[in-house]
């Protein structure tokens, strides 16, 4: 039976309609009519568990057009390929059209058991097993092509290509008091970390977006990943900012000391120089804990000014209001520390 389906009356009728005719690709084959469950509504994709247990799946439907999708179907499908099961989602099936029964494009893929991370979860045991996780997935992409740019720009670069795209594509957020009062000294939080860049190669692919909500904790107290949508070629070290650290706000990030973010990426170093045995081992500060450290701390500044703009970009919901203001007050006194 159905226990919950998306909020969407009209698709919510065609999910349940095509899963009970059995007219949907890659979904497990259950005697009666299996399980359907909303799990949630992201920013591209609703999300469905069809049927239980082990041979569970997750159904994922676009809800933006092609061209605004971060990554499309298509390439997020070839690396949820290339995904180990024992690290997180793997890929099932495409249809990248909108003939079938949903009148949609939709990718099905395995399901992680299990619930997102919560500020409580957080201990030594947990981060060194999430450092591990992370090690072991930029292993697994290490043999791939190698990407060009080969080198990584630098957190100023970075930092005024943000900039750029929003200025282009959202110009009122960066006019709001709460980002203006702030580009300075975040301008020249970037600048003390650019040296950590020069001659780091950027790696084949990355997860571009751990956050809380994409890091499942199992039943066995394993972390593992979901939704890939902004994996790519890039520095390993922003896989490990984003999941949390000193500027927190919304749903997205955990709060650590500066204790824990030096043994969470001193953990994910040490692991690194066992688990990789690829070129990404002998790149220039690919391992080093204090070169880690200082792009992985700029990553959390670039992050957190981009999660911002983001929020000021959606003023008609007031949660996302809220969410701008922690983040703008936790990056304001970041920078003044």
């Amino acid at each position: 039976m159905c226990s919950l389906l998306p909020p969407d009356d009209v698709l919510s009728r065609r999910i349940r309609t095509a899963v009970d005719a059995d007219r949907l690709r890659g979904l497990p084959a259950e005697p009666g009519a299996p399980e359907v469950t909303f799990l949630g509504a992201g920013e591209s994709y609703t999300a469905c568990r069809i049927g239980s247990g082990d041979q569970a799946r997750v159904l994922r439907i676009p809800r933006r057009p092609p061209h605004e999708m971060p990554r499309s179907m298509e390439a997020e499908f070839e690396v949820l390929r290339r995904v180990p099961p024992e690290l997180g989602t793997s890929a099932i099936a495409l249809e990248t059209g909108a003939d079938n029964p949903l009148g949609a494009p939709y990718m099905v893929t395995t399901y992680v058991p299990g619930r997102a991370l919560r500020a409580a979860d957080w201990n030594p045991r947990l981060a060194t097993a999430l450092a591990h996780q992370i090690a072991r997935l930029h292993a697994a992409f290490a043999a791939g092509p190698a990407p060009s740019p080969a080198s990584v720009p630098s957190a100023c670069e970075q930092g005024e290509g943000l900039l750029t795209w929003w200025s282009s594509h959202h110009p009122v957020t960066l006019a709001d008091p709460r980002v203006t009062a702030l580009l300075p000294a975040w301008r020249r939080g970037l600048a003390r970390l650019d040296p950590a860049f020069a001659g780091v190669a950027v790696h084949p692919l990355i997860h571009g977006d751990v956050v809380v909500t994409n890091v499942i904790l199992g039943p066995d107290g394993v972390p593992r990943f979901i939704d890939f949508e902004w994996s790519g070629p890039g520095d390993t070290a922003k896989d490990l900012a984003l999941i949390g650290g000193r500027v927190t706000g919304g749903p997205w990030y955990l709060p650590m000391t500066p204790d824990d973010l030096a043994a969470f990426v001193t953990e994910y170093s040490r692991y690194s120089r066992y688990a990789q045995r690829s070129r990404l081992a002998q790149c220039n500060g690919a391992t080093d804990p204090q070169q880690l450290l200082e792009r992985r701390d700029a990553y959390e500044l670039l992050d957190r000014l981009g999660n911002l703009l983001y929020c000021l970009s959606r003023p008609g919901e007031a949660r996302y209001g809220r969410w701008a203001d922690e983040i703008a007050r936790n990056l304001t006194d970041r920078l003044a520390g």
